[in-house]
């Protein structure tokens, strides 16, 4: 697979990701002071990874490298991470 066509599954990737934050934070708003402040650091750091994620794919969209392999890596790992804090953001909306 070529970087161009993996930046186009990941952004589609990236978008339902975008589409679960969204549903996240009216969830979060609907909390209250305290409950929402629970919840707060793990939203903010799904908007991080949301971001990170948006660089590399924006640079190998830009570059176009041949060899892509160190950022697909990378990506990877991240989305692996954000499931994960989002599972955990989640659970905790979730408990109130």
């Amino acid at each position: 697979m070529d970087a161009k066509n993996y930046c186009r599954s990941i952004e589609t990737e990236l978008y339902a990701w975008k589409a679960k934050m969204y549903d996240m934070i009216r969830k979060v708003d609907r909390l209250r002071g305290s409950e929402k402040e629970k919840v707060a650091s793990r939203v903010d750091e799904l908007h991080k990874n949301i971001e990170d994620m948006e660089q590399i794919i924006e640079q190998l969209q830009t570059k176009c490298p041949i060899d892509f392999g160190p950022q697909k890596q990378e990506i990877e790992e991240k989305a692996a991470g954000m499931k994960k804090k989002y599972e955990d953001a989640m659970s905790a909306v979730l408990q109130f």
